[in-house]
């Protein structure tokens, strides 16, 4: 028996049943894909089977160029569409759900999944806020589900994070730590549940104050998102907060930083100010998206983003950190 007591090992994972086929859904599956899985799919919106097999097609290019896909296309073959949430779990070896934020609609699902499968399936779901805890009241086996949650474009950014339930069992969070890594991903398990769970909480920290800046008029759209692009972005992409204050520090290090700035950072620390999304302060926020677009259609952007992170992510390969260079 394996160390994962009765589930089905990561390595032996051979096909996997991919519930919503939405932006994040065909993400995963382009992804399992390129690792020689099997997809089995089912998302009842018209014309979904059309939009996830142009999704993959579209995100071969870039897994190509990252050496995680091999073969020259995407092998459509290995994807089947099903037309109930009974036929498309039936033989596969893991459940992975991507369906909208929606409580009642994630109850309604895996309830009618848990009475599918057998009780040594492990069904992840990819939610970005909800607990799994509140999502572990639904089924039967409450032990067997995990979070694992991505970013977008979920076939290209490395970061996943893993969250228990209140039931799940050990074995099944170090499974989906195990398996993510076998999808190319860097997964990070927190310890606690929390809503938004942790990454979303740091970004929108940084939004929150991007929004409160914009609407009081201490800079235009375009140059508060030019502070990210250009100042913290570059440095972000190499190392996180924490380890950058760190290096602000010079030679004491985080102790240097804090003694000689840390009254002024504890100031800088606190929020400008509360927000609401009220309707003037969605107005305001959408029209100052379509200024930072420049008249480009959001297709554009997504093109040039996934361009431009196969890049920026093939030169982080290039270069490990200090203590993994030889």
């Amino acid at each position: 028996m394996s160390s994962y007591g009765k589930y089905l090992p990561p390595e032996k994972v051979r096909t996997i049943a991919v519930l919503g086929t939405g932006s994040v859904g065909a993400s995963w599956m382009a992804l399992f894909l390129a690792h020689g899985i099997r997809v089995q799919a089912f998302d009842p919106a018209p014309g979904a089977e059309e939009r996830a097999r142009k999704f993959v097609s579209d995100a071969w290019s870039a897994l190509r160029t990252l050496g995680i896909a091999q073969q020259l296309a995407a092998p459509q073959d290995l994807i089947s569409f099903c037309s109930s949430v009974t036929e498309v779990v039936a033989g596969a070896d893991v459940i992975q759900e991507n369906v909208p934020e929606r409580p009642a609609l994630k109850k309604q699902l895996l309830e009618e999944v848990e009475r599918a499968i057998s009780p040594e399936t492990i069904i992840i779901s990819s939610t970005g806020g909800i607990s799994p805890s509140s999502l572990q009241q639904y089924g039967k086996h409450p032990q067997r589900l995990v979070v694992i949650h991505p970013f977008n474009p979920t076939h290209l950014i490395p970061l996943v994070e893993v969250i228990g339930g209140k039931e799940t069992a050990d074995e099944i969070v170090e499974w989906a730590m195990e398996f993510s890594r076998r999808m190319g991903k860097h997964p990070i398990k927190l310890r606690k549940e929390a809503s938004g769970h942790m990454t979303n909480r740091l970004q929108f920290a940084l939004m929150r104050e991007a929004v409160y800046c914009l609407i009081e008029g201490i800079a235009s759209a375009e140059d508060i998102d030019a502070a990210v692009r250009y100042g913290l972005g570059p440095r972000w992409a190499l190392m996180g907060g924490i380890l950058t204050l760190h290096l602000a520090g010079g030679s004491h290090g985080m102790k240097g930083i804090l003694d000689h700035a840390g009254d002024a950072i504890e100031g800088w620390m606190t929020p400008l100010g509360s927000l609401r999304l009220t309707e003037e302060v969605r107005n305001e926020l959408v029209e100052a998206a379509e200024q930072v677009a420049g008249g480009h259609a959001v297709g554009e952007w997504v093109h040039w983003r996934d361009e431009s992170l196969v890049r920026l992510l093939a030169l982080l390969q290039q270069h490990p950190e200090p203590e993994l260079q030889q």
